[in-house]
């Protein structure tokens, strides 16, 4: 009976050692896990557009939920690249966050928003204490 080729370890894929530290691993899976929410949250204003009401031009509710998208595809597109050892990415999520929980408060506070700020609050604490993690060349 012929035996299944497994890896001794389980960072072994494709016979290569990932190398990756679970510290990023675990910031990337929470960039995507905003990124996500964040997508979720623009497809639901996209629904209720319609049923705004008259306080709010349609046209600055079709900025905000652009916007939404496009903090969606940063914070994926961060996830992808701090994986990379590329510290461009590592500064600039850095920004995104901060700029996130910055415009946390510019606006009404609803559980939404303390939700979202809750995980950019980790993850951004979570940065800046393993920041060795992500600035060392591998």
């Amino acid at each position: 009976m012929d035996e299944i080729d497994t890896p001794e370890n389980s960072d072994e894929i494709n016979g290569e050692i990932d190398k990756t530290p679970w510290v990023v691993n675990a910031a990337r899976w929470l960039f995507i896990l905003l990124g996500v929410i964040w997508l979720t949250f623009g497809i639901w204003s996209i629904l209720r557009v319609g049923s705004a009401g008259g306080n709010v031009p349609a046209a600055l509710l079709w900025i905000i939920i652009i916007l939404m998208f496009v903090n969606a595809l940063l914070l994926i597109w961060i996830a992808w690249g701090i994986g990379t050892g590329n510290k461009l990415y590592y500064f600039f999520g850095i920004l995104v966050l901060a700029g996130n929980i910055f415009l946390t408060f510019t606006d009404e506070f609803g559980l939404f928003d303390l939700l979202t700020l809750i995980v950019n609050i980790i993850l951004l604490v979570l940065l800046i204490v393993t920041r060795s993690k992500y600035l060392t060349d591998r």
